[in-house]
This record gives C-alpha cells, sequence and structure tokens, in this order.
C-alpha cells in the first residue's frame, strides 16, 4: 500500500510522535490528570485508548509540539512514559526462585525498566544539562548507584547501564547463582529516588516532578504489582507520582508487599477511559467525529466526515418513511401527546420499523453512514477506526484509483461492514482458543452459543411492538444462581476476546450500581440487526444466559419491567 492510511488502529506504542501529533484528539480532562502530581488510575477495554492518552503526554511527544522541549520544564511536569509489554516484562526466571529472592529479582527488573525510560525520555529535552551539571551528575551517580558510567554522553551511558544490570541478573538466574543476586539487585528507594534526586540537581530539573507513566500494568508478574502498589502507598508525592493504565478485564490487585492495600481516594484516583455509547449527541458520539474529522483532514482537507462516509440515499430514504409512518401512527393513537412526546415514541420505533418489514428471504440492510459506523464501534476507539481502515484501504486497492479520495461509497462500506461482522463470528470458534489463554475449545463453543442466542432475542424483540423493540444490552438478574461463577468466566473470556463490554451504572433497587453487558455491535449487521441500538437492558436470568451458552437454548423475552431506560453515568 502507497499511500498513507489516516485511520490506521494499531497499537500507540507503533506510532511515531509525528503521528500521534497528527491524529490524536487531546482529551484535557485526561491530561490535566495526567500532568498533576497524583497517582492516577487509567482503565479500559484494550483499544479505548489508554496508551495513545499516555503517550500524547509524554516528554518525548511534547519535544515535538513545545520547542525543543523547553516548554516542558516551565510546567514542571516530566512525564515519563514506561511501557510494559515488553520481552523484559514477560520474561519467566523469577519463577525459578523462592517466593522471597522472586520479589527481589522481580522489583529489580522493573526498577530498571523505569531508570532506563528516565534516561530514555530526558534524552529528547535538548540543552537540558550544562557541561558541568552532567559531569557532577555522572559523579554523583557513580557514587550513589556504584556504577561504572561508560564515557559517553550521561543518558545514553545511563541506559546502557540499566541494560547491561538486567543481562547480567537474567544470567546470575539461569546460572543458578541465586545467592548474587541479592548483592546487586536494585529497589525503588536504591535505584529510581537517587536518579531522580541527583538529575534534580540540575538548574532546569531542580523543581521538576517525575509522573511515571506505566502502561499495560495487567502484563506486570505479581511480585511487580505488589511493589508498584507499594511504592503509591508513598505519603510523600513531591518528587514522584505515578499513572497507571490497565485493562479492566486483568485490572491488577491493589495489595502491597506488606499485606496491605492501597485505596482510591486516599492513596489514587481512577479515571474510567471507556465512554458508554448511547448516540451520536453524548460524549462518546461527539469525540468520535472529532476523530474521524481529523483523520480525514489529512488526505481530504475541507470533506465533512458525512460527506466522506456518506449514508446510502436508498436507507435514507426508507428510514424517512417509517419515520413519517410511526410519527402518523403516533398523532392518531395518542393525540393527547405534546411534540416532545410524539418524537420520542417515534424514535423509539422508527429504525425498527425499516427492519421489521424486511422480509426473512431479503438481502441484509445496507449498513452505512457515521451514525452506524460510530455505532458499531460501541464506544471503544479502535473498533471505530477499525472498519474505517479496511474501507480506505478498499478504495485506494481499486485500479482506477490513482488520486485524491474524498468520499468511501456506502457500497464499500456495506461491503467492508457484513465483511468484517462475517470475520468476527467465524473468529470465535476458530480463533479464541488459540489467541486467549484458558480459553478451551468447548469455552469457544459456548462464547458462541451465547453471542447467537442474545443476537436471536434481539432479532424477536426488533420484530416485536414492545417498548425497547432495539435493546442490544443485557444485564444478568438471579445472580446468586450456581451457575454464576461460570457464566462470569465465559464472559471474562469473551471481554478479553473483545467481544462483549461491561459497564456499571445505577439500577432500580435503591439506586444501587449494577453491571450491564454491552455484546460488540459489529457482530450485528452478520445477522441482519440495527447497531443503532437505544439504551435499553433487557434482564435475563443467569440460569438462562447459562443454558443459552451450554445446552444452546433460546432466551426468553426478558422481563421488560426490569429494563433501564436512564442514562449511564460516567465513573
Amino acid at each position: 500500500m502507497n499511500q498513507y492510511n489516516p485511520f490506521e488502529f494499531d497499537a500507540a506504542a507503533k506510532l511515531s510522535p509525528e503521528q500521534i501529533l497528527q491524529l490524536y484528539i487531546p482529551n484535557f480532562t485526561y491530561s490535566r490528570f495526567l500532568s498533576s502530581r497524583r497517582n492516577i488510575f487509567l482503565e479500559g477495554e484494550r483499544g479505548s485508548g489508554k496508551s495513545i492518552a499516555l503517550r500524547y503526554n509524554s516528554v518525548p511527544v511534547k519535544c515535538h509540539r513545545e520547542n525543543g522541549g523547553e516548554d516542558i520544564l516551565l510546567s514542571g511536569i516530566l512525564c515519563i512514559y514506561i511501557p510494559c509489554n515488553t520481552p523484559l516484562t514477560h520474561r519467566q526466571e523469577y519463577e525459578l526462585l523462592e517466593n522471597f529472592p522472586s520479589l527481589i529479582i522481580s522489583e529489580h527488573f522493573l526498577v530498571c525498566n523505569i531508570m532506563y525510560h528516565i534516561a530514555e525520555n530526558l534524552s529528547h529535552i535538548e540543552n537540558l544539562l550544562t557541561e558541568d551539571e552532567e559531569e557532577g551528575i555522572k559523579s554523583e551517580l557513580s557514587y550513589s548507584l556504584d556504577v561504572d558510567l561508560p564515557s559517553f554522553s550521561l543518558f545514553d551511558s545511563l541506559m546502557l547501564v540499566f541494560q547491561k544490570e538486567v543481562t547480567d541478573a537474567e544470567r546470575a538466574i539461569n546460572k543458578g547463582e541465586f545467592e548474587q543476586l541479592e548483592g546487586f539487585s536494585r529497589s525503588f528507594s536504591s535505584g529510581v529516588l537517587p536518579l531522580c534526586s541527583a538529575l534534580r540537581k540540575a538548574a532546569k530539573l531542580r523543581d521538576s516532578h517525575f509522573a511515571f507513566l506505566i502502561d499495560d500494568a495487567q502484563e506486570l508478574n505479581r511480585h511487580q504489582i505488589q511493589s508498584l502498589n507499594s511504592w503509591i502507598a508513598y505519603r510523600d508525592n513531591s518528587i514522584f507520582s505515578f499513572k497507571v493504565a490497565s485493562t479492566k478485564v486483568e485490572r491488577p490487585n491493589k495489595m502491597t508487599n506488606s499485606g496491605g492495600n492501597i485505596l482510591e481516594g486516599h492513596d489514587y484516583l481512577s479515571l474510567d477511559m471507556e465512554l458508554p455509547y448511547q448516540n451520536m449527541n453524548k460524549d462518546f458520539g461527539d469525540l468520535a467525529r472529532q476523530i474521524l474529522e481529523k483523520r480525514i483532514a489529512v488526505i481530504a482537507p475541507g470533506v465533512s466526515v458525512d460527506e466522506f462516509f456518506p449514508e446510502h440515499p436508498k436507507l435514507k430514504e426508507a428510514l424517512d418513511i417509517a419515520r413519517d409512518e410511526v410519527m402518523a401512527e403516533a398523532r392518531e393513537m395518542y393525540p393527547e401527546y405534546d411534540q416532545k412526546q410524539l418524537n420520542d415514541y417515534t424514535y423509539k420505533r422508527y429504525r425498527a420499523r425499516y427492519f421489521n418489514r424486511r422480509k426473512p428471504t431479503a438481502n441484509l440492510p445496507i449498513y452505512s453512514g457515521v451514525e452506524t459506523i460510530v455505532s458499531l464501534s460501541t464506544g471503544v476507539v479502535r473498533n471505530l477506526l477499525e472498519p474505517c481502515f479496511w474501507m480506505y484501504d478498499r478504495v485506494i486497492s481499486e485500479p482506477h484509483q490513482d488520486g485524491a479520495v474524498h468520499e468511501v461509497s456506502p457500497t464499500v462500506q456495506d461491503s467492508v461492514i457484513l465483511g468484517r461482522s462475517r470475520k468476527k463470528w467465524e473468529s470465535i470458534k476458530d480463533d479464541l482458543v488459540k489467541t486467549i489463554v484458558g480459553c478451551s475449545r468447548r469455552d469457544a463453543e459456548r462464547i458462541y452459543n451465547l453471542l447467537d442466542k442474545l443476537c436471536e432475542l434481539f432479532r424477536k424483540r426488533l420484530s416485536s411492538e414492545r417498548s425497547e423493540p432495539r435493546a442490544v444490552m443485557f444485564t444478568i438478574s438471579d445472580t446468586t444462581s450456581p451457575v454464576m461463577d461460570e457464566l462470569l468466566r465465559i464472559i471474562s473470556i469473551a471481554r478479553k476476546a473483545r467481544l462483549i463490554y461491561v459497564y456499571r451504572s445505577s439500577g432500580k433497587s435503591m439506586g444501587a450500581r449494577e453491571d450491564y453487558y454491552v455484546p460488540n455491535r459489529l457482530l450485528l449487521p452478520e445477522r441482519g440487526l440495527d447497531p443503532v441500538g437505544q439504551h435499553a437492558r433487557v434482564s435475563l436470568r443467569a440460569v438462562d444466559l447459562w443454558n443459552a451458552a451450554d445446552r444452546v437454548r433460546s432466551l426468553p423475552g426478558g422481563d421488560l419491567d426490569e429494563e433501564e431506560n436512564n442514562q449511564p453515568e460516567l465513573l
């Protein structure tokens, strides 16, 4: 592919600083917290934007947008990006040791990783140290860290030293020389703090605060998580703080090395990176439009997102007809309704009318337009970009396409959406066993059955006269059922595979919080369903959901009295 695809959805770690600045939509709420001196946990499933938010605020990326790095020093906050999804993190040598040596070497690897990235991040700031300051810091670190620094620049020397210390530790373990580990292993207090203290001797770093951006913390081993929590439990945040990003489904525990726990609101604040998608006028709908518009501007300046992803004229016409029909029926049946009540009644039913009137033998509906694309994302940025990537790739791959792209036709949109939906279904049976640890072939079959029966239920509702025909979410009742643990286990596997998303919102019972489950909406087109759902939840018993998964039984219609119409709150 010779042309650059602006809808790149790959991991943020693979994007260059220039690409991040070109494509990222800054969220000033997140930036404000990331540039604070508070400990912060950012939680969200894969693709929700955690990594790119951290990278956007990191020193290397800021150096590309702020005067070579000078402006970073004015803020006093140095955001050091530290990835955990690396070959070093995945090393398993610590499992060869007893518990205490295992803890020591695990912390050593993590500390060396942090120290390496402090040096690497700061190396991007131009003219950070004078020659005298660099020599003085070298001398101090040679003494306090007990290392011989090579005759390179300070930061290059430090990176080499910390890489070598990791290698030396690995060799000692592989040789069985366990008694040597305690002699040279580093802890946070004997490694990171002396390094930060020495660097703050420089004039430009005298008042600096080091904010360590720990990305993919769920990849850390159990000892490293406990060590990290112990550091977060420190009461003095004058020199350092931690911003920790992790997935929800595999979120690390909050236990420290001493056996205690860090507490939200006391030791850290928690940010939910996932915005529940309700409609185009809510938070994620607005963010999604901004993301698409910014990326379209790279290849087609002046073209709006609606012009670039136009809705099929026949679909628009059919929806308009259905809307007029439902509105006319509402006026006749409910003459006492005011205009707002009529609009609400029509909104709930007109799309269902269009999908319902299609014959079972008819072709699938035409899936196109910005609202459909955003709805298919299920509120996850990566899910938003992925179909757009393949749509654009399809257009520029056409033999006659040799100029700028100003539109992705509805036909191409529909073809790609149906193709990706079909591929998503096929991946459940074919790929889940290979890609998700702990997923057996039987588990994959259960997940397929559960999602298939949920789509069957949603289809029945779409064809009914129920008050909430386009519900595509569910809650679980009867949670004390004996099958609940097994049901949650397979749902957890589905969450890891990005097939189901879980949010929390207020329930009917005295305002108590409850989980509600949203199947990935990309699954819906293959079943002829409407991805532009409405905020309504079907209450289903745990035993019925388990029977659908394990015994391929159809789901009951759900108790309409338990459906929730209130908007979910952001945590």
